[in-house]
């Protein structure tokens, strides 16, 4: 009965924090203003929050954190402040459904960095998964070629954000001892720091300002904070399949609201992609209840 129940908590907990995060690419396309000042205010406001947040809840925790991040800490922050950066690039510069289809292979990527630097066996499972889902980004980012130059950039773009998250993943599964929450709240505090010279933040519209404060207050919190406590109660790779939601619904979302149509091949890419990886983690789902 206890096992149902975290089973249950673990999936409510895993699907609102990944619907809550399905807006995120809209409202960073409805700003009207440039990439660095978009990533300014979409790192500093949850960084805040969750930096308070950990501070009240998690205070001894956090406070050896900041005096001993260890190598682990310190990858795991310089990973996801540029994996912030990349994330703003590829949704303004390539279609959202592109950069999402993309940036849901991440998981590959961290089997992949997982095997070199923690030894990690790399299985035929991820082998054939890391073959399909590379074809479909080849027919993503052969589509943006063939369309705008920008858009391909977009892509890598994504890719590189996909790459940087692989890195925060292994470099929290490699810090078994504490919580890389404090991570999340320093990453994102330092990395409007590390923009706040190039760029006006004050200068928006009211409309961006509404924008703003709706993905940073309400939907990039409750995400971090409820995708991160996901794990707790189900099994990663019940939490992979949850978050390739977000991958599926964000392209249906901006096509309904900003009429953006991504292209054939796009589409076509993507349920490569999709296709591979429920596939693949379906397998890794039952394989992990048969030894349980």
């Amino acid at each position: 009965m206890f096992n149902n129940n975290n089973q249950v908590k673990g999936l409510i907990l895993t699907s609102i924090g990944v619907l809550a995060i399905v807006p995120d690419s809209i409202l960073i396309r409805l700003i009207q203003a440039d990439i660095l000042t978009i990533t300014f205010w979409r790192a500093l406001i949850p960084g805040i929050i969750i930096s308070f947040a950990v501070m009240i809840f998690y205070r001894e925790p956090t406070l050896n954190f900041i005096k001993s991040p260890k190598p682990s800490g310190l990858i795991f922050i310089v990973s996801h402040s540029f994996g912030t950066l990349l994330f703003v690039v590829a949704i303004e510069l390539t279609s959202i459904a592109s950069a999402l289809f993309i940036i849901s292979t991440s998981p590959i990527f961290a089997a992949i960095i997982s095997r070199i630097f923690l030894n990690e066996k790399i299985t035929i499972r991820m082998i054939y998964t890391i073959i399909g889902a590379l074809i479909g980004i080849g027919i993503i980012t052969l589509g943006s070629f063939n369309t705008e130059p920008v858009f391909a950039v977009g892509d890598v773009a994504a890719l590189g954000t996909a790459f940087c998250l692989a890195i925060s993943l292994t470099a929290a599964r490699s810090a078994t001892n504490f919580s890389m929450i404090p991570a999340v709240g320093i990453s994102s505090l330092i990395t409007p720091l590390c923009i706040l010279y190039f760029i006006d933040p004050f200068n928006l519209q009211f409309s961006d300002w509404m924008f703003i404060l709706l993905l940073g207050v309400v939907f990039a919190p409750i995400a971090t904070c409820l995708i991160a406590t996901g794990p707790r109660y189900i099994t990663s790779a019940e939490v992979s399949l949850l978050l390739l939601l977000e991958a599926v619904l964000a392209p249906i979302l901006a096509w309904f609201i900003l009429f953006e149509f991504p292209g054939y091949q796009t589409i076509i890419g993507g349920i490569v992609v999709i296709t591979v990886l429920v596939f693949s983690n379906m397998m890794a789902l039952r394989h992990s209840k048969k030894i349980i």
